[in-house]
């Protein structure tokens, strides 16, 4: 899309722009929001409008990627499952709520937030236990929390893990995030886990190339008492992660030699590389001698 085609009040209008912006900096990649959200206003040339939506549309980004916060008082991620009102959040494992602002990235307000249901609260933590040592010891800079839903009948809980890896200067960022649910009844011997998996990755030297896989699981969870279960949950997110990373190198393997081999420039009729910089050299000593 052209600047034109943005900026310009007789091509589109102002909703069809707030439509256009918002669907692109959606798919933003991961911390390059700024990035995105910079050339954008460069592009539309209408601050206003961009500072309209500027923090809907980060907080859109920050919840659907996991952002991680840590402060003393807190750490915990980002996400709809701890999401109060008034861009204000939870961390039940320190069982305090904040304000973010998610264009600054500060925290404030803090309130303490105790958890009434007891019983839930052993499960959860146990759960964010046994998920923190698995993460600890299979990602450089991971990240989870566990969040629990009382409902009537049921204690719905919710397992986040965020690993992220930014290098601007290498070209390259990357995610790697999964969401784990189930429910426990009091009778229930098992239950259900939904997973999803979600890779994210781009790369942007010399070329501008996207990755995202996203893979949904459903796997059978045995249910007895926090410990004993929290074990066999954590066992159960490691095989299959491992799983899907096996996968994805195998396939990038298979793509190495065959879709990306078809980019590379071939050779020249001679087999050979040409030596630029000598054929430059040679050139530039040309022209000095012809002076």
């Amino acid at each position: 899309m052209s600047k034109d085609e943005l900026a310009g009040d007789h091509i589109c209008d102002k909703p069809e722009r707030l439509r256009a912006i918002s669907h692109l900096l959606k798919q933003a990649p991961p911390g390059e929001f700024k990035e995105v959200f910079s050339d954008l206003r460069v592009l539309v040339a209408d601050d206003a409008m961009m500072c309209e939506e500027a923090a809907n549309l980060c907080a859109i980004h920050n919840k659907d990627h996991f952002t991680p916060v840590k402060t003393e008082r807190c750490e915990v991620l980002l996400t709809r499952h701890n999401e109060l009102e008034d861009n204000c959040f939870l961390d039940p494992q320190n069982q305090v709520s904040f304000k973010y602002d998610h264009l600054r990235e500060v925290l404030s307000d803090f309130q303490d937030h105790p958890e009434d249901d007891k019983k839930g609260e052993l499960w959860r933590r146990a759960l964010h236990e046994g998920l923190k040592a698995y993460v600890s010891s299979h990602y450089p800079q991971g990240f989870c929390s566990v969040f629990i839903k009382d409902t009537a009948v049921r204690k719905i809980f919710v397992a986040c893990i965020e690993s992220h890896q930014h290098k601007p200067l290498a070209f390259w960022n990357g995610l790697w995030k999964s969401e784990w649910t189930f429910a426990l009844v009091p009778t229930s011997t098992s239950t259900e886990v939904s997973g999803t998996i979600t890779v994210q990755a781009h790369y942007f030297e010399n070329g501008n190339v996207h990755l995202t896989v996203v893979k949904d699981v459903e796997e059978t969870l045995l249910v007895s008492d926090e410990t004993r279960t929290t074990h066999d949950f954590v066992k159960l997110v490691e095989k299959v992660e491992d799983e899907i990373q096996k996968g994805l190198m195998a396939e990038y393997r298979h793509m190495n030699g065959s879709y990306l081999k078809s980019f590379r420039r071939q050779l020249p009729v001679t087999r050979t590389s040409l030596d630029w910089e000598k054929m430059v050299t040679a050139r530039v000593l040309e022209a000095g001698v012809g002076q």
